[in-house]
């Protein structure tokens, strides 16, 4: 009787592991669960804030592209408005440099 006993208490024991073991992959489960619909939720709002800021970004980009062009342009007529006015105040360094670079360019050209 004793081993029937124990037997009997080994069975007791074993499902009693068993309910606890359902109920708390129940609990697991429920907190997984939730767990994974808060990350869920708030990656989508990730997503949507980084698609938001890559726009700004963008806009802001093609801002700074057409104030570098135009900051750009404006250089270039102030360079080309100075030397206008270098050329017409003493314009033989210029004609001088003009031949130079001509004469060389022929006959780098005229070897081949």
């Amino acid at each position: 009787m004793d081993k029937a006993n124990r037997a009997e208490r080994l069975t007791d024991a074993l499902k009693l592991l068993e309910e606890t073991a359902k109920e708390k992959k129940e609990e697991l489960t429920t907190l997984v669960s939730d767990k994974y619909s808060n990350l869920k939720e708030t990656l989508s709002g990730s997503t949507h804030n980084i698609a938001e800021k890559l726009g700004d970004v963008k806009v802001k980009a093609a801002d700074a592209a057409t104030r570098a062009r135009e900051a750009g342009s404006e250089k270039a007529k102030e360079v080309a408005k100075t030397l206008d006015e270098n050329v017409h105040r003493n314009p033989w360094p210029y004609i001088g440099g003009t031949a130079v670079v001509a004469l060389l360019l022929g006959y780098i050209l005229g070897r081949k």
